[in-house]
């Protein structure tokens, strides 16, 4: 039978459910074998489980101090040993598990998102730790966001530049702004939000190409009267037009107000949480946003968070800090 692995997605749920090391392990444990452990090198199903007990040392003060307690899984048929956590982002993390449990808590319920300072107060770490952990839990977020099935019905497309106020004494251009594409389905919420960057205005044969990545070719767009969309009805989609230079917001069921709503509220983080984010990394916050929104109705977000974590890819952190071409290029990693 199936363990029981949901868990509540308020921090206090969190704190009381997954509060210790054991109670981590466990809900890791059934998270990831829900009919049972099995072998991690042979796949068997006839597992052990035991406690090695901790070794007792003497510390730099003279004082006797015990390392902490090993949960271990012994396969029967290759005897191989390991742990809840083999083969995850949490192996080789000296972060506490439950510190991780709770970083996701405060990530998943931030509605305008959470700034890596604010984690560094709330989880009581350094602040490289928890800028670090927070990006790792946005790459892992990639995994349960856009199931990539084409978007029917209703779909509403449009642009934003991020890139904050001109100033002339700053090195940007006064348009020199960088592009977010977002393409929503009205009936299910759904978004997919992505940065094209190149810090220049978009153009249709870009656009064009995410259009027909994402959106079924049966589907009635909704868009502004931006050029970029000129051409859809010529390439066989139903269009609609929204004339806001002539301030209409709507008419009839003709709008873009579902996708602008998304871009407020990613702006307020920006603005109002982050403050300033590097063009580098603004895909994950992109991600971040586009997750929470598609996930705002799922009472199973924290778990299927934590999930992604477990099955994603780990962001190694010399990649996070990696200079890109462009950065290689430029003598500057200049946030906006």
């Amino acid at each position: 039978m199936a363990k029981n692995t949901r868990v509540g997605k308020s921090l206090i749920a969190v704190q009381d459910e997954l509060g210790t090391e054991e109670q981590c392990l466990a809900f890791l444990e059934a998270l990831r074998w829900p009919d049972g452990v099995r072998c991690v090198e042979c796949d068997h199903d006839k597992v052990s489980k035991f406690v090695a007990k901790g070794r007792a040392r003497i510390n730099r003060k003279g004082e006797e101090v015990r390392s902490p307690d090993r949960h271990l899984y012994q396969c029967l048929k290759c005897a191989a040993q390991f742990t809840a956590t083999a083969g995850t982002i949490f192996n080789d993390s000296h972060l506490p598990l439950q510190k991780w449990m709770q970083a996701v808590a405060i990530m998943c319920n931030a509605k305008k998102g959470v700034s890596a300072r604010q984690l560094w107060r709330d989880l009581g770490v350094s602040y490289k730790t928890a800028w670090y952990l927070a990006h790792r839990i946005r790459e892992a977020m990639i995994l349960g966001n856009f199931n990539g099935q084409k978007m029917e019905g209703t779909v509403e497309i449009d642009e934003t530049y991020v890139g904050g106020k001109y100033n002339r004494r700053g090195k940007r251009e006064r348009w020199d702004k960088e592009a977010v594409f977002g393409i929503v389905e009205r009936e299910t919420g759904r978004i997919h939000a992505k940065h094209l960057p190149g810090r220049s205005r978009l153009n249709s044969w870009t656009t064009n190409q995410q259009i027909d990545a994402v959106v079924d070719p049966a589907a009635k767009i909704m868009t502004d009267e931006s050029r970029l969309y000129a051409n859809l009805e010529r390439r066989g989609f139903k269009h609609e037009i929204v004339i806001h230079s002539d301030k209409e917001w709507i008419r009839g069921d003709v709008h873009t107000q579902t996708i602008d709503s998304f871009w407020g509220l990613l702006k307020r983080g920006v603005v109002g949480t982050y403050h300033q984010i590097s063009i580098k990394h603004l895909d994950r916050y992109i991600t971040e946003f586009s997750y929470r929104w598609n996930n705002r109705q799922n009472q199973e977000l924290f778990k299927i968070t934590v999930a992604c974590l477990v099955y994603g890819i780990p962001l190694p952190y010399a990649k996070l800090i990696a200079r890109t071409s462009e950065q290689q290029a430029s003598s500057s990693d200049e946030p906006f």
